[in-house]
């Protein structure tokens, strides 16, 4: 067996001409980003291994971690720049691809961008994803170079992040949550499998998360599939699909209305609860500050919020201010949860009502509001409770409400941020220590409430944007909350550009390493998005279904082949919460490229230089990665990525560790500190739990879109959360008995891995991961066993097939599909043909996405038929 030395240095032991060396990188193989030690031996990769002295990872790494070498070595990786020479275009056609060399692929690309530029920039569209392409910035600084507004990540936050994101943002001025596993004593989790599988900061939380359980943690999971999640749980409460948030206002009822446990002192000096609120559901301003305003029960009157202490604000009564009558938030908050009794949350979800009262009452006896802990000498709130959610929760037409309903349990017993409760992934930072870098704290705006930003560069959602009329393709101008678009390839795409008259379209797709016919719906409505391009050029490590659609292919270097200076972007992105150490890994080559492979950030480069647009690229990435003094690129220079790695790094940590000290050190790290990770009690901001901006929003939005011949249902611009039903539950078609949805299988990463050897043996091994998952008892009732192939069908005719698997640990009315598997692409051998391809049956248009953050619903009612009996 092959294990890291005890010493773990990078430096070579050579015996005569062996080079055997151990070499600091990263994985690639999911967002994770995991830290990793890769063995060398004579040129080649022998074997991969988690770093233990990153905190990004700790030292371990999951089975696609370690499978990186298969995929580093797949014989059907691209090596050659490729045009197509097949006309013809669509699912399944042969592009009769020839080799070309790379002055003919960078001549043609290049004259086009510069003619499509000096057209009309926005005719660019670029695609990226969250895996293949192992550099986040050098897509976002070609786009803002170019002057495109039109950039996507394909599926990736269309499908798992423009709730989850955007609450968690809201909220936790954070990229997603979780619990504080040092402390946390009762957590559950809603359709999220953080510490279970791939994700932010995936091996660091699994071994959390295993410890957390290990001193006692209770960990009930609310999901209609016991897979990863649930298979480690104290608990699994099967829930029927999309219906969250209708068991979290359940609960907050309990526990407001029912137990009357809250947390005051939170509630008045770090939400937006005390504020008052008018009839026209919008606050009550100072007339002189225009500052939200508050009743001082102290003096009996009103003022600006921050002109008393909130132990004197009010959450309770009702009063008239300048002639209008007002409550608190906090009262409107409790009328609405009245409506929410457990009978209904039991209607709504299919859980027992007394299974709902009861979570909710062990969640509110083990909060300890009011206690505190002391920790490395400095006195924080202690709660240590956590309620989170992720993907399954926010796949829904209603995912805004879903997320805010789960996190609404943090808040209103004060367990936000603070020990054992609800953590963002690290939203404060006192800098590294020798340069005072990279520090942020989250500040407040002119309302009190917590501006949203810095390190999450373009995904900052608070304060929301006023909507525009729509300019991106997307139309995210129009829908300011959203982050990806179902527009980007629905059935209605063209008929939303009529309404809202777009004058161009796009007609140039920059493909970076996504999978967009895979990834976004189903594959006619992408096929025909696909179709409408005029040019597409992609860079990829394999050609898959989607770059069989392109005209010129560019052979991307693999992870393993690659430089960055930031392989978690931002750099907190993939560090695991609580307390601990920051850490910095870098990415560097493990081995030079092989074949005709380039970096796709220097194709980038040279490409920008090629159109003429080099001193705005640098501008660009001065402007994205923040660089200073004599560390900011010059504009007329031309640099390689390395070069900018160089400057990126020593701007952050000082003129001595630039990308030669990482390529020997592999990173820096520091450690935490009690005030940044538990920083809400430190810092004076609030969150919102009333939404006050709904109101404006809708009637902004309504302003643009109803001239325009487009309804925006109000019941989705309320200020206080609300279950809605998706599509799926308003399908009362005969036969049609399950709600499909798909889960994120543990031994992939969405399609990318699937092309992977030892990962496919491992899924085919797996019961679950190629079959679609079937209650027993129902699966026997309609005369199904394991193996039985079935079709699966939506109410718009859309079919997927594969093989039944029955088992015990899914919701009655539930289909479970692993997701992104059904390759059909003809240089993908290993993953062509495997598994479902669930996307099928996923409907993209404006009444499956989300009206006020456009996130395409990804559960679909549908009947099952048996097509043959097992084998």
């Amino acid at each position: 067996m092959d294990d890291i030395p005890q010493n773990l240095t990078d430096a070579a032991e050579t015996v005569g001409d062996v080079d055997d060396k151990w070499i600091s990188s990263s994985c690639s193989l999911c967002y994770a980003s995991c830290s990793i030690k890769a063995h060398r031996v004579n040129g080649t990769v022998v074997k991969i291994e988690g770093n233990p002295e990153s905190a990004v990872g700790k030292g371990r790494l999951c089975g696609k971690g370690v499978s990186g070498i298969m995929s580093h070595y797949d014989p059907n990786r691209l090596n050659k720049p490729m045009k197509r020479t097949n006309p013809e275009k669509g699912k399944g056609v042969d592009p009769m691809w020839e080799e070309i060399s790379w002055d003919e692929a960078l001549d043609t690309v290049a004259e086009k961008l510069k003619a499509l530029r000096e057209d009309d920039p926005r005719k660019l569209l670029i695609m990226r994803t969250t895996t293949v392409m192992t550099q986040h910035v050098p897509p976002f600084a070609f786009m803002s170079a170019f002057g495109t507004p039109n950039a996507t990540a394909a599926g990736g936050g269309l499908h798992c992040g423009n709730g989850a994101h955007l609450i968690s943002g809201i909220m936790h001025s954070s990229w997603s949550i979780v619990p504080d596993f040092q402390y946390c004593n009762y957590a559950v989790y809603f359709g999220a499998s953080k510490g279970h599988a791939a994700g932010h900061a995936s091996c660091s939380n699994m071994t959390m998360a295993a410890d957390a359980r290990a001193r006692g943690m209770k960990m009930v999971v609310v999901d209609p599939f016991a897979n990863q999640a649930g298979a480690n749980s104290t608990e699994w409460v099967p829930i029927r699909v999309g219906t969250d948030a209708g068991l979290a206002l359940a609960m907050a009822n309990v526990l407001v209305n029912e137990l009357e446990v809250y947390d005051v002192a939170y509630l008045r000096a770090k939400t937006n609860m005390p504020y008052l609120i008018g009839d026209d559901t919008r606050y009550i301003r100072d007339p002189e500050t225009n500052k939200p305003m508050v009743w001082d029960s102290e003096t009996k009157q009103a003022c600006a919020f921050d002109a008393t202490d909130s132990a004197d604000m009010a959450l309770e009564g009702t009063y008239m201010v300048d002639g209008k009558q007002c409550r608190p938030g906090f009262v409107l908050m409790k009328e609405h949860l009245k409506t929410y009794t457990v009978e209904r949350g039991e209607e709504i979800t299919t859980i027992p009502a007394e299974n709902i009262r009861r979570i909710a009452t062990e969640f509110a006896e083990e909060a300890r509001i009011g206690s505190t802990i002391v920790i490395d000498g400095v006195t924080v709130p202690y709660r240590p409770v956590a309620a989170i959610a992720f993907r399954g929760s926010q796949g829904h037409k209603n995912s805004t409400y879903n997320m805010l309903s789960v996190d609404l349990l943090n808040h209103l017993v004060g367990a936000a941020d603070v020990a054992g409760g609800c953590l963002g992934f690290n939203p404060a930072c006192d800098g590294y220590p020798e340069t005072g870098r990279l520090k942020y704290i989250p500040h407040p705006d002119p309302d009190g409430l917590m501006i949203t930003g810095s390190w999450m560069g373009p995904h900052g959602p608070y304060p929301i944007n006023d909507p525009a009329p729509p300019e991106r393709i997307g139309l995210q101008n129009l829908f300011p909350m959203a982050m990806g678009s179902v527009f980007q390839a629905s059935t209605d795409q063209e008929e939303m550009w009529q309404k809202f008259d777009f004058d161009y379209r796009p007609e140039f797709l920059l493909n970076l390493g996504a999978n967009q016919i895979m990834s976004v719906g189903n594959s006619d409505a992408t096929e025909a998005s696909l179709k409408k391009f005029k040019f597409i050029a992609s860079f990829d490590i394999f050609a898959t279904e989607t770059t069989e659609f392109a005209d010129i292919v560019f052979p991307d270097c693999g992870y393993l082949e690659t430089t960055d200076s930031r392989s978690n972007f931002p750099f907190i992105f993939s560090l695991p919460a609580g307390l601990g150490e920051w850490c910095w890994p870098i990415r560097q080559e493990v081995v030079e490229p092989e074949g005709e492979r380039r970096l796709f950030a220097d194709v980038l480069l040279e490409l920008g230089d090629r159109i003429g647009i080099t001193p705005d690229m640098n501008a660009s990435y001065n402007a994205w990665f923040e660089l200073e003094g004599e560390n900011r690129l010059k504009p007329d220079r031309n640099y390689t990525f390395a070069e900018i790695c160089d400057h990126d790094l020593k701007d952050k940590f000082g003129s001595d560790k630039g990308l030669d000290y990482f390529k020997e050190h592999g990173l820096v790290k520091w450690p935490k500190k009690p005030n940044e990770v538990y920083w809400r009690a430190f810092t004076d901001v609030r969150v919102p739990l009333y939404w006050e901006w709904m109101t404006d929003t809708w009637e902004k939005t309504v302003a643009i879109a109803g001239p325009k011949g487009l309804d925006i249902p109000k019941e989705y611009y309320n200020p206080l959360p609300d279950w809605l039903p998706c599509p799926s539950h308003e399908c009362n078609h005969e036969d049609f008995d399950f709600y499909a949805f798909y889960y994120r299988d543990i031994v992939h990463t969405n399609s990318l891995t699937m092309e992977n050897a030892w990962l496919d043996e491992a899924a085919q091994l797996d019961p679950y991961s190629y079959n679609i998952a079937i209650n027993a008892g129902v699966g026997r009732e309609k005369g199904l066993q394991s193996g039985d192939l079935i079709s699966v069908e939506n109410e718009y005719g859309h079919k997927v097939e594969g093989r039944a698997r029955l088992t015990e640990t899914i919701h009655p009315e539930g289909l479970g599909i692993g997701a992104c598997a059904g390759h059909w692409a003809r240089k993908m051998p290993t993953a062509k043909g495997k598994g479902v391809f669930f996307n099928d049956l996923v409907e993209l248009d404006w009444h499956h996405s989300s009206p006020s953050n456009l996130t395409v619903d990804l559960c679909a009612k549908v009947k099952v038929t048996k097509l043959e009996a097992a084998q």
